[in-house]
């Protein structure tokens, strides 16, 4: 009988197992294997080629797999997801084009949001409402859906009917492996040409097997996260029953901020009225350098933080007729135009600093999140009168727009062109040579046209930052005989690494080095002041 008892249990077990796998068919056994090979890709090309090209065309072989195998003709995508899908493929051009940390780096994030806004839009018939909708249709189905079903959809993969020879396949290759480590070393003893062919293969063993495991890593959470959604509907969001926070201390709260905005517009006037120059300096005496440098990132940290003040302010103050009660938003305009007017000096601050100093990544950058702010600001100032737009909708097109810009022009490039221009043209009166290098693929070609300049300091200082770039872009070695740099194979040829910006910087340096291969000599006079 507790023979009976336990068989019974075990056959429970296995009937409501199998009520939580997922029906797996055909294609998706196909575009699970397609997965795997994309995330070995990205992993390989992409992740080790340091967000270059072989990132774009792993990205592009995602977007376009995830959106082949979630396309349904019973699911209608809406405008703005369709708007994000153009984006995302935008972006993933930023990667072969500019070598800026910066962009690079928002790019993926941004990428990321805008493909998952993407992916959600082709299995979902209902939109989430709200201006968090959108951050809901991105993150639920992660946490909510695909997370919890990751075990399912990985055993419902190679367990289900359908799927018993996928699964005897991986079984099979995995059994084969321990065998080819006892017959591959057996043949390449036997024959130098087989010895020579592998070890041309494995020659990086160790960091190959990393790159593979990180992609088959990757592959398992792509895989649970298209099964899961593919297969299940998204679980509906229950509606708060947060009715909003009371208006007082909400009023108390930006009435603060508001007299201690307006006591700085007061202090302002100091600059152009004299019966106000009290709040200066004694013998202050105004310099355009002095008060170009003075308060931009501070004045970029203030719009940050008041949007989101405002913006929490929106979504926890209690509505009516969905708009906050009317002192609150008075309140919340004045702190909105406030930031806006800080927005627009701290722009003319750097505009001005541009202009005696020159371009650096921080300073555009900077200057490119600043007008992203404001446009965000401006919806958010709608927003207070029209409950129907949709702020955060809004920032994630304007900093796909922005990124984009920022990758595609190549900002590091008009940085470096701007400099050596200005300075070329007396628009300033001197360079900072280190400025051109640290900026990296795109500042090496002006490092070659500095090289030759008038100014023997600046030239000087050229050169031995062409010099460095030599250490940083070949595998070189210093031959102390002949005080020479020995420049070997180019450190970065695969593929994955390739940018336009890196291509044109390799130019240059082969260019270099054929018409004025005195640079690679340590002793030359330029480096006379190197210490």
């Amino acid at each position: 009988m507790c023979d009976n008892i336990n068989e019974n249990d075990v056959l429970f077990e296995e009937d409501e197992l199998s009520k939580t796998r997922f029906d797996i068919n055909i294609k998706d056994i196909t575009f699970a294997i397609i997965f795997v090979v994309c995330s070995i890709i990205m992993s390989v090309f992409g992740i080790f080629g340091g967000f270059r090209a072989g990132f774009t065309a792993a990205s592009l072989m995602i977007l376009g797999a995830v959106t082949v195998y979630f396309k349904s003709k019973q699911v209608k995508t809406g405008v703005y997801p369709v708007v994000c899908g153009l984006l995302a493929l935008g972006l993933t051009a930023v990667f072969s084009i500019t070598s800026n940390y910066s962009v690079r780096f928002w790019s993926f994030v941004v990428l990321a949001l805008l493909s998952l806004i993407w992916f959600t839009s082709l299995v979902s018939k209902e939109r989430a409402k709200g201006d968090l909708g959108i951050v809901k249709e991105i993150f639920s189905p992660i946490f909510r859906l695909a997370m919890p079903n990751l075990p399912n959809a990985i055993a419902s993969l190679v367990s289900g009917e359908k799927s018993k020879t996928f699964g005897k396949v991986i079984l099979g290759i995995l059994l084969a492996i321990p065998v080819l480590f006892v017959v591959v070393p057996l043949l390449m003893s036997s024959d130098e040409a087989f010895s020579g062919m592998v070890s041309l293969a494995f020659e990086n063993l160790a960091l190959s097997i990393v790159k593979i495991i990180l992609g088959l890593i990757l592959s398992i959470f792509l895989i649970a996260y298209c099964i899961s959604l593919k297969k299940k509907e998204l679980p509906q969001i229950k509606s708060s029953n947060f009715k909003g926070l009371e208006s007082a201390p909400t009023i108390s709260f930006l009435s603060v901020l508001s007299i201690c905005y307006l006591s700085y517009l007061l202090s302002q006037l100091a600059y152009f009225f004299s019966a106000f120059s009290g709040f200066l300096p004694a013998n202050y005496i105004f310099s355009v350098s002095a008060y170009a440098r003075r308060g931009f990132f501070e004045m970029s940290v203030i719009a940050a933080i008041n949007f989101v003040i405002i913006f929490a302010v929106l979504l926890l103050s209690r509505k009516k007729n969905g708009k906050i009660n009317i002192a609150s938003r008075t309140l919340s305009t004045f702190i909105g135009l406030f930031t806006l007017l800080i927005i627009a000096t701290a722009l003319s601050k750097m505009f001005l600093y541009i202009g005696e100093l020159g371009m650096t990544e921080l300073r555009i950058t900077t200057s490119v999140f600043m007008i992203f702010l404001a446009v965000v600001f401006i919806t958010l100032l709608i927003r207070l009168y029209v409950p129907t737009v949709k702020v955060i909708k809004t920032g994630f097109v304007a900093a796909a727009i922005c990124l984009i810009v920022l990758g595609t022009v190549n900002v590091n490039s008009v940085i470096a062109g701007y400099n050596y221009y200005a300075y070329k043209n007396n628009i300033l009166d001197d360079i900072d040579v280190s400025t051109i290098y640290y900026i990296g693929d795109e500042g090496v070609p002006y490092l070659a046209k500095l090289a030759d300049d008038e100014n023997k300091t600046i030239a000087r200082l050229a050169k031995e930052n062409l010099f460095y770039c030599f250490e940083d872009y070949y595998e070189s070695e210093y031959n102390y005989q002949l005080n020479k740099l020995e420049v070997g194979e180019k450190k970065y040829k695969g593929i994955g690494e390739f940018s336009f910006a890196r291509s044109r910087a390799y130019e240059v340096l082969d260019d270099v080095m054929q018409k004025q291969p005195q640079i690679l000599n340590y002793n030359d006079e330029y480096y006379d002041y190197r210490y």
